[in-house]
């Protein structure tokens, strides 16, 4: 199964990055990126991905504000350069929390983890 994965992080050059490293990964199909918080959320709404990776970090609509809404319809990554945000986002219900800078391994590991929780592999906390 090929993930389709929405990137929203307000930082152009982390997205670049996210986007990237991303690609690289077999199981990548789709990626959709967006700087701005408000345009992702139209976004997940009308295209309901099974995939998210935000940043923490944004003006406006923040990352916890998309766990928020979002986590128990689809799985998140989150990822912040605070690793104190991470007991936060994994309440809020993220499947997976990387702390910026990460690595390419760092984030495929996050991928595969979020691919097994929907191919049912392994469960999803929530």
């Amino acid at each position: 199964m090929k993930l389709d994965l929405v990137i929203v992080d307000d930082s152009s050059l982390w997205l670049s990055l996210a986007e990237n490293l991303a690609k690289t990964h077999p199981f990548i199909g789709r990626i959709t990126s967006f700087l701005d918080s408000y345009d992702a959320w139209v976004y997940i709404q009308v295209a309901k991905p099974k995939a998210v990776l935000t940043d923490i970090e944004m003006p406006g609509m923040n990352g916890f504000s998309f766990l928020e809404m979002f986590s128990n319809r689809m799985s998140f990554i989150s990822s912040s350069t605070k690793q104190g945000f991470e007991g936060i986002a994994r309440e809020l219900g993220c499947a997976d929390f990387i702390k910026k800078p990460y690595t390419k391994s760092e984030l495929h590991g996050s991928i595969d983890l979020v691919r097994n929780q929907l191919e049912g592999k392994i469960p999803r906390l929530i």
